[in-house]
């Protein structure tokens, strides 16, 4: 059974004088901390052994929508949480849906001085031998990399994305400091909006499940529908 929920940190004085430690800021360089993980972890973080089990996604600057296989608990007083709904959602083949994801879209590549493939972000994978004026090929990258990345996904997941009903942008990179790592993570994200249609319902709910593309603990993947 999965939970949608929604938690929004309070405007209460105490919590609101928190919020730029709690939520992070725009760092120099166009590159954003992400500390939002932090926070909707210690929603479910009641042992030391526990497995991450949901997905989420920061919908406004400390709204966060989350999609769980239990319900979140606010140990800390830090949020209003909504009560959490059921997510059962009846899909059959052909149905239409209205969608938003966040994802951090990745390709793998095969190195010759490494046994694993590695993961390689899909809009700087398609820039590594660009030239001319890189803004303007870094925003086509974003809708054309993005474009096709998703179109993958509905392959293998069973929708279909309506081309002419999708908008494809957004494109940011995010530094992530880890407890007891020197090095700081970095990934990026695009945002996707617009509609599809159902092919194959249970393989869809299944991929909602399971969140879409990489960086999933860092408020990626998660695909919020609605009938359209």
């Amino acid at each position: 059974m999965l939970y949608l929920s929604r938690a929004r940190l309070r405007r209460d004085a105490s919590v609101r004088a928190l919020a730029p430690l709690l939520l992070g800021k725009t760092g120099s360089g166009g590159v954003s901390q992400q500390p939002g993980h932090h926070l909707v972890w210690s929603l479910f973080a009641d042992g030391f052994q526990r497995q991450r089990d949901f997905l989420w996604r920061e919908m406004g600057r400390g709204v966060f929508y989350i999609l769980s296989a239990r319900w979140p608990e606010d140990r800390h007083g830090l949020f209003d949480i909504e009560e959490p709904k059921r997510f059962i959602p009846s899909l059959a083949a052909g149905d239409r849906l209205g969608f938003v994801l966040r994802a951090n879209p990745v390709i793998r590549r095969r190195h010759a001085d490494r046994r694993r493939s590695v993961k390689h972000d899909v809009v700087m994978d398609a820039l590594r031998n660009s030239e001319g004026d890189r803004a303007e090929t870094r925003l086509k990258a974003v809708h054309e990399q993005g474009f096709a990345w998703l179109e993958r996904q509905g392959e293998k997941s069973g929708f279909d994305i309506l081309s002419d009903c999708v908008r494809v942008d957004g494109y940011e990179q995010y530094r992530v400091t880890r407890n007891g790592s020197a090095r700081a993570m970095e990934f990026s994200t695009i945002d996707f909006e617009g509609l599809l249609t159902v092919r194959e319902p249970a393989a869809l709910l299944t991929a909602i499940a399971q969140g879409f593309g990489a960086s999933k603990a860092y408020g990626c993947g998660l695909m919020l529908i609605r009938r359209a």
